[in-house]
């Protein structure tokens, strides 16, 4: 086996989980890109209210709870963790989109952060993508090659 042979077989065997991992990668981001165009289609920006901020580990995290009223007017209650710092201060109020339908799913920030989280998402779909494309090309070339190979 010749070093053209050698080469070969390692693009071969490194296209293969390349081509896993995009698989994986896309299909985690174009569920988040679904997300997040609902909420920039109807989702419903609302104040919710700091209610506790509980620290655990080492104290630089904290289990954040929000509070907020639903179109319907009962209060939903959202838990997400959160660092210790001056940016997090219990009863004041901080922009969220949420589902007009699951008001459980929801986007920390405003519309517009929303939707400049929208594009962020599609460009890691499309990167997604070019690694799944060129990881294939490769492994095509790779096949080819050795098949050709004297």
């Amino acid at each position: 086996m010749n070093l053209v042979n050698i080469v070969l077989v390692c693009f071969a065997v490194a296209a293969v989980p390349l081509f896993i991992f995009g698989a994986g990668w896309r299909q985690g981001e174009r569920s988040e890109l679904k997300k997040m165009t609902e909420l920039d289609e109807t989702g419903i920006e609302v104040q919710a209210r700091l209610v506790s901020l509980v620290p655990f580990g080492n104290g630089q995290y904290a289990h954040a709870h929000y509070e907020f009223e639903s179109p319907d007017g009962s209060p939903v209650r959202h838990r997400t963790g959160a660092t210790v710092g001056p940016a997090h201060v219990v009863g004041d109020t901080y922009a969220f989109v949420h589902h007009p339908q699951f008001p459980t799913r929801l986007h920390m920030g405003t519309k517009q952060t929303v939707r400049k989280e929208r594009k962020n998402r599609a460009g890691l779909l499309r990167c997604a993508q070019w690694i799944m494309f060129g990881s294939l090309v490769t492994e095509a070339l790779a096949v080819v090659g050795l098949v050709f190979s004297p």
